[in-house]
């Protein structure tokens, strides 16, 4: 699943969510100390599980778990949420095609009406039901705070438990699928309810921006799941008429047959990977249509390689890389690394950093000096790299152009979470993980 590109200067899911994380500390200094913390790049990675982000926060090298806690959506209420999207023929072929665009996040944010004979109406404080009815954001009154520190095991905001929302509202610049996920409902699962409203449908006219275009890929979503017609009948789209071809043939036969598989025989893979091959060759495909298929995505044999062994199942097909590529076991499972935290261009940075003129470098280098409070030890241009000898970081640029962090762990550089196009951030993102493993061997 792919999600939309990079903040904007105006979220309207971001906006909601900080307005009902400020409401839900109940002016509370710890939602200025919090965002102090965040910004000082004490919050660790952050996790999201259904009705749950959690995070480490480091404060005086001292290690606190603090979480946000919050209701999973019901059924009732996803289904709210999806009626909502069907109304917006762009909204249904972006979802439709696995992809979470920002107006689809921005549709999210709003809160619309539940049906009223469901377990989220009838008046009752449901999980995200409120009298103005139900938005992926959670309501201020739902958010629950708590921390191993003293004020968060009694079940009150403190400092760390703040800095995670405020760590949460940074991540949501870059799409809401992690939302989705801590509120019990994965894109797919988004797209399966949209896909169960649509079938029997007649879509609506095609989504087309302020010069009148449409585009190829979300035109196509919308035609493969077009219910099947009578021979001889015909679809108004708005423009013109739908082509039909009948009942039983063509793309309206068409079914999500990865998903009821049996895995095929050995040696092939499995029907999971399979599908996810399908899905990605499918993504690749509309970058391409998009005009945007080699923007900073190598996809050569090395990627794709890595691609499988980044799997679940995948790390007993390193023997059969190793031959493949003629690269050994440990620079492969260190692209693998790369690969989790960045992608494609993850993998390539673990490997080497991306060549980039010397201006670049020091440009990034100026930055990160300028951003450090305390200026103990240099940053040097070292091999294409940054690298902060004293406190064991290295930043490496990336063939897409972001900024990747490394942390020095047994005389090797390991790939960390946290890439970035800032290098300040990405250097932020290299320190938290290095202060999470502070030991090397």
């Amino acid at each position: 699943m792919t999600t939309s590109a990079g903040p904007r200067s105006t979220d309207p899911l971001v906006t909601v969510w900080k307005r009902h994380l400020r409401l839900a500390t109940d002016g509370s200094a710890s939602h200025a100390k919090g965002l102090a913390l965040q910004r000082n790049g004490a919050v660790g990675q952050l996790h999201a599980a259904p009705g749950r982000f959690s995070a480490a926060v480091t404060v005086k090298r001292a290690a606190l778990k603090a979480a946000l806690s919050f209701p999973a959506l019901t059924e009732e209420q996803g289904h709210a949420l999806t009626a909502r999207l069907v109304d917006v023929p762009a909204a249904v072929a972006d979802l439709l095609a696995g992809r979470l665009s920002a107006a689809i996040a921005d549709l999210l944010a709003e809160r619309v009406p539940v049906a009223a004979d469901g377990p989220a109406g009838g008046g009752d404080e449901a999980a995200g039901s409120h009298v103005g009815g139900v938005s992926v954001v959670p309501g201020a009154d739902e958010i629950r705070f708590s921390c191993t520190c003293p004020p968060g095991r009694a079940g009150r905001v403190c400092d760390h438990s703040a800095a995670v929302g405020h760590a949460v509202a940074e991540r949501l610049a870059g799409g809401a699928s992690l939302l989705l996920t801590a509120r019990g409902m994965r894109t797919r699962d988004l797209a399966a309810l949209l896909r169960a409203r649509v079938t029997d449908t007649v879509p609506g006219a095609l989504p087309a921006d302020a010069n009148g275009t449409v585009r190829a890929d979300q035109a196509y979503s919308l035609w493969t799941h077009r219910p099947p017609q009578r021979p001889g009948t015909e679809k108004r789209n708005g423009a013109e008429a739908w082509a039909e071809t009948g009942a039983g043939g063509g793309p309206d036969s068409v079914d999500p047959l990865t998903d009821t598989l049996d895995d095929p025989p050995a040696p092939c893979p499995p029907a999971r990977e399979l599908a996810w091959m399908t899905e990605d060759a499918a993504d690749r495909a509309r970058a391409l249509l998009a005009g945007t298929g080699a923007a900073g995505r190598p996809h050569d044999e090395l990627a794709d390689v890595v691609r499988v062994l980044a799997t679940p199942d995948g790390v007993h097909r390193i023997p059969d890389a190793v031959r493949a590529t003629g690269r050994d076991e440990a620079a492969l499972r260190t692209s693998m690394i790369g690969y989790r935290h960045g992608g494609p261009a993850g993998a390539h940075a673990a490997l080497a950093p991306a060549p980039v003129p010397d201006a670049v470098l020091e440009r990034a280098r100026d930055a990160v000096r300028a951003s450090r409070a305390l200026s103990l030890g240099g940053i040097d241009v070292v091999d294409g790299a940054l690298t902060d000898t004293t406190a064991g970081v290295q930043l490496r640029p990336g063939p897409d152009g972001r900024w990747f962090p490394f942390t020095s762990f047994g005389g090797e550089w390991r790939p960390a979470a946290g890439c970035s196009a800032d290098p300040v951030e990405a250097y932020r993102a290299a320190r938290r993980a290095r202060t999470a493993r502070p030991t090397t061997r």
